[in-house]
């Protein structure tokens, strides 16, 4: 009785691609591990502060700003002028505030009452050529009179904002008085 011998023949030419592809998965993996972004993170929750999610970073170049985002045109006006292209994060203007500061990074953000108005205070690390975007809860910040104060860790202040939903009449308003004034000067 003769027995079949079975065997299998691997021919290199066949095996070539499935190394290539094999070695093109490897270094992807290597190189993702090395060189990652980072993404939209969680909220971040610190002791007795409110909590803001990061929605980008990066490097920007000077001069140091401060700017408070309270709707979606604003939004994109602001990135726009930044020349920031920010990720396809959902900002949700009915629920959110977005900060925007341009070489310093938001540690830490508080409310602080005061006799006539409720300040936000908002501690910034200084770093060149950074920029950081936070959104935090609107519910958290929307208060009358509200005034924003960014300081930096010696309690210096940097900046002072009033954002424009807060402030006194109606948009355009001023700009119509303004007019108004200058042609009384006129005349």
């Amino acid at each position: 009785m003769k027995r079949k011998s079975k065997f299998f023949v691997f021919e290199a030419r066949r095996l070539v691609p499935l190394l290539f592809l094999l070695v093109l998965l490897l270094g992807l993996t290597v190189y993702d591990n090395f060189f990652r972004v980072r993404t939209t993170t969680g909220p971040v929750e610190l002791d007795e502060g409110l909590a803001f999610t990061t929605t980008d970073w990066g490097e920007i170049s000077p001069p140091a700003s401060f700017t408070v985002v309270g709707d979606y045109d604003e939004w994109i006006r602001v990135s726009g002028e930044l020349g920031l292209n920010l990720p396809d994060y959902p900002f949700n203007a009915a629920e959110e505030v977005a900060v925007f500061a341009v070489n310093g990074e938001i540690q830490r953000m508080d409310v602080l009452p005061r006799p006539d108005e409720v300040g936000i205070q908002v501690l910034v690390e200084p770093m060149d050529k950074h920029f950081h975007v936070v959104t935090v809860a609107r519910q958290a910040v929307d208060h009358e009179n509200a005034v924003w104060e960014f300081v930096d860790n010696q309690g210096q202040v940097l900046s002072r904002i009033t954002p424009f939903w807060q402030k006194n009449g109606e948009p355009g308003q001023e700009e119509l008085q303004e007019e108004e004034e200058e042609e009384k000067v006129v005349k």
